[in-house]
Order: structure tokens, then sequence, then C-alpha cells
């Protein structure tokens, strides 16, 4: 059996279901019938889909089976969003509030006991 297309190969534009047949009894049914949401998607969106259900929403876990990074499953997962006609909220970047240099520096005064880890959370909020 062939998977159903959301979309014509020929004008791209939405394909409907028009019959719907019974394997047991033979049962026909005749219509306009809407394709699932997620069959918007690409064979390769929804084999993400699936591994993500797989994983309970782990983005992390995701990349680690498909071998790619995090960063490339987020902008994946975006673009299936988007594929699925949901618009991505507006998601705040927090600037590090300490540099990378700096950061290294006092995880270390922490590790060798200079800092308490109250003392080490301060700094490390830039306070």
């Amino acid at each position: 059996m062939y998977p159903a297309r959301s979309t014509c190969p020929v004008c791209g534009e939405a394909m409907v279901v028009s019959r719907l047949d019974c394997r047991n009894c033979g049962s026909q049914l005749g219509g306009s019938f809407e394709l699932p949401l997620l069959l918007r998607l690409s064979e390769e969106q929804l084999h993400f889909v699936e591994v993500m259900i797989k994983h309970r929403g782990s983005v992390k876990d995701v990349s680690d089976e498909l071998g790619i990074a995090y960063s490339a499953a987020r902008a994946q997962l975006d673009e299936i969003i988007k594929a699925l006609g949901f618009e991505l909220a507006e998601e705040e970047v927090e600037e590090p509030a300490v540099a990378n240099e700096e950061r290294q520096r006092i995880l270390q005064e922490l590790a060798q006991g200079k800092l308490t880890s109250e003392q080490a959370i301060k700094k490390l909020k830039g306070r």
C-alpha cells in the first residue's frame, strides 16, 4: 500500500480523500474527507515526529538518535511546527551574565573550594 500524499504532485494544492474502503467487509464510503494534519508533513518530518514521540518530547534524545546537533533538531522541530500551521512562540534569548572564560574560572574556584555554591551562583548571575 502506498502512503497518502497531502499535496498534489502536479499543482501543489491540498489533496482530499474521496473514498474509504473497509478491507474486512468491502464496504465503501464516498465523499470529500480531509487528510489528518500530520499528513501535511514530509516523510522526513514524520520520521522526526515519530522519534520525538518515542523520546517523550526530548529534543536532546531526538538529536542523539538521529545523529544531528541539538540546534539542528530544534530547527527541524520549528519547521514542523510551521508546516502544521502553528505559530512559533517568540522566545527571549537570554544573554549569559558572564563571559565563558569568567564562567570557567568561577566553576574552577568552586571545585577548588575557594567559593561556596551560593557565592558561585551569584557570580555566575553577574551579581
